[in-house]
């Protein structure tokens, strides 16, 4: 089933295509032609089934597309358009931010159809260009501001698209996130603002209580013991060995000896933190427990049996959340996005907007789909989105690339997609444009593009640095840091996870060189104007800095690319993963390629470097001088590593780094096994 019949599906969409601008919806043939909005009903409390009328049948899921198919559902990017249309649109916008827009930024604007879809690269200035479309829409007399949405992910950036179109066209325009948006539409069709459940107010007064409950309730030890990681779980059996009588009192008097340990700690955290998760997706989806009971059984494959005793365990954690929010009357973030799609359907509430702008349109879930696929079925708008599908690195918060993968069919039913491209970056130059960009290409689900830079000059953008464990990875970051030229240059240190700076804090206990602040900025005390910060390459998107360090080069579960799985509950509620393996793994590297203005550093252990890292020597060689590579795994692309058999230093042989979940090995005559 193609992306495009799941989404029918999942929105229950047995109507005929919606038409075109100028020729009556369903909508409004039912309504007055007025845009007023229609008297408003008395609403039933947030969170409660009435706002969860699609619970009832679990949602379909769909293998992503085949590369042939994806390939040929993608629609040709449209050519830049003749020099004096370009050359007369430039001066009815006028300068962005005092400077001209270029002619693809140009074609761009002045080309956009009734669906658009404009893929940015990195430093490609996909912000300048929709300032720059609001600035056309207003000059042409196309549009007022009134007529205009701009929607963006975060408050952020939504706050900076409205102050740079403020800037650039003197007027204000709508420029709101997902979340806000759908506040204000159940507001407006509601009785009064409702209250937004915060998170640290869920955790308080639902998480908390509910765990604690959970933890007193004997009924329940069985389930927690099967969830414990086998290490807790064989030391609680191995002191419950009595008699059948007797079972059920020492699983909970060992358990509760147990669970007041640090050991369970951690596992009791995460277990909460799954919890919340799940419930979050659950509300996205407009799931209740039941219906995602169902969709276990039918795709919970060898994990339904886990997932019944989780999904045991998360029903009373769920039906308290479910209770509080219609107790108190309150509105999670999920329920903004989904009450304000059965607002829109209903006719509660009416919109105006001719012109509707999506930026980061790469990060679009299936609920804000559906949100602004209400908004165009009541009333037809022009559609202009702007992203890059090789940083589309959020599915775990629900965001599905086959959305901007499979575009022009998901909006089809409003006629052709034009496709433009902006391929100048200004934020780094050729080298490092061609390494990233061979690096993401070998993804061939992927739009092809070529970037190009603005800089000529020949330049050296990557370098590999590092060595034989933590201590040099230290040295090494030291000694570069060292030698940065430049007054004040900053730098970005990057990794896959939070953890990945504890290494730099152990080894530089013993030296003092840095000081690290609770807002995560570092002090470099040999150079204390220099401005270094670290954090996730997640959080690092859309941000460029100078210099950028990538400090996760290792291999292994918690490497890069991760091999850590998703709870397998919360994977059947996230967007089917992509055949290719570590395709969102990849994406997320090439994000940490191209934040660097002048140079990225890969620091590299090479006890164990990332498969990525070696996919890198292949095809860039001439960056890893001094920093040599272990054998590669044939089996898995982990490194290869020479241990001792028995510890008989006479008796080696050659084993993956990988093992357990790789088990090759090559003894000393060369013998493979597997």
């Amino acid at each position: 089933m193609g992306l495009w019949s799941v989404i029918r599906s999942l929105l229950g969409l047995d109507t005929p295509p919606a038409p075109r601008a100028g020729m009556p919806t369903r909508a409004t043939a039912a309504a007055p032609t007025s845009t007023a909005k229609p008297a408003r009903r008395q609403p039933a409390a947030y969170g409660t089934r009435a706002h969860t009328a699609r619970n009832h049948a679990a949602p379909s899921r769909a293998a992503a597309p085949s590369k042939a198919s994806a390939l040929r559902s993608k629609p040709t990017p449209a050519p830049l358009l003749p020099q004096h249309d370009i050359d007369a649109a430039r001066t009815i916008i006028g300068p962005i931010e005092k400077h001209d827009l270029s002619d693809e930024q140009i074609s761009a604007i002045a080309g956009a159809g009734h669906n658009t879809l404009v893929l940015a690269g990195a430093g490609t200035g996909k912000t300048t260009v929709i300032a720059g479309y609001v600035a056309w829409l207003l000059a042409t007399g196309k549009a007022r501001p009134d007529d205009i949405l701009v929607l963006s992910f975060t408050r952020k950036s939504a706050d900076d698209m409205s102050a740079r179109i403020r800037q650039a066209t003197g007027s204000t325009v709508h420029a709101s996130t997902f979340h806000s948006l759908g506040l204000e539409i159940c507001t407006a069709s509601r009785l009064g603002k409702p209250v937004v459940l915060t998170d640290a107010e869920a955790e308080r007064n639902i998480f908390q209580p509910a765990f604690g409950r959970m933890l007193r309730e004997p009924e329940r030890y069985p389930a927690l013991l099967a969830l414990l990681p086998d290490y807790l779980r064989s030391r609680i059996r191995e002191a419950a060995q009595q008699s059948r009588q007797q079972a059920q009192q020492a699983r909970h008097s060992q358990y509760t000896r147990a669970q007041e340990t640090a050991d369970t700690k951690p596992f009791i955290d995460k277990l909460s933190t799954t919890a919340k998760t799940v419930i979050t997706h659950m509300r996205a989806q407009n799931l209740d427990i039941e219906a995602l009971r169902r969709l276990n059984e039918q795709r919970g494959g060898k994990h339904t049996g886990r997932n019944r005793m989780l999904l045991d365990l998360l029903d009373p954690v769920y039906r308290a959340y479910m209770s509080y929010l219609r107790d108190h009357r309150c509105i999670d973030f999920a329920g903004m996005i989904t009450g304000a799609t059965d607002a829109i359907r209903s006719g509660d509430y009416r919109h105006d907007y001719k012109y509707v702008l999506i930026d980061e349109y790469q990060d679009m879930s299936l609920p804000r789909y559906r949100l602004v696929r209400a908004l165009r079925e009541q009333r037809d708008f022009s559609l202009f989105c702007v992203g890059d599908d090789w940083q589309s690195i959020y599915r775990f918060a629900g965001s599905d690339i086959r959305l901007i993968l499979d575009f022009a069919n998901v909006w089809g039913d409003w006629g052709p997609t034009t496709l433009r491209e902006l391929t100048v970056t200004r934020r780094f130059g050729p080298s490092l444009i061609d390494a990233s960009g061979e690096f993401i290409m070998r993804d061939t689900s992927l739009y092809h593009k070529q970037l190009r830079s603005t800089a000529t000059a020949t330049d050296h953008s990557l370098k590999v640095l590092g060595g034989h464990g933590t201590q040099a990875v230290y040295d090494a970051l030291v000694k570069q840091l060292r030698a940065l030229r430049g007054k004040a240059p900053s730098v970005l240190l990057l990794g896959r996870y939070n953890s990945d700076i504890m290494p730099i804090k152990r080894a530089d206990s013993a030296h003092g060189l840095f000081r690290f602040n609770d807002d995560s900025t570092i002090v470099f005390r040999e150079k204390p104007g220099m401005t270094i910060e670290f954090m996730t390459v997640h959080k690092s998107k859309g941000l460029q800095r100078d210099y950028v360090f990538l400090l996760c080069c290792t291999g292994g579960m918690k490497g890069f690319p991760s091999t850590i799985p998703p709870e397998p509950l919360i994977g059947l509620l996230l967007p089917e993963a992509e055949r290719m393996p570590d395709a969102e793994e990849r994406r997320l590297f090439y994000v940490a390629m191209t934040r660097c203005r002048k140079k990225v550093f890969f620091m590299v252990d090479t006890d164990r470097p990332s498969r990525f890292i070696y996919e890198l020597h292949k095809s860039r060689p001439n960056i890893f001088r001094g920093v040599p590579l272990p054998e590669q795994c044939p089996a898995c692309g982990e490194a290869l590593v020479t241990r001792m058999a028995n510890g008989d230093p006479d008796r080696t042989f050659t084993a993956c780094t990988g093992y357990p979940q790789c088990r090759f090995t090559r003894d000393g005559a060369g013998k493979r096994s597997r």
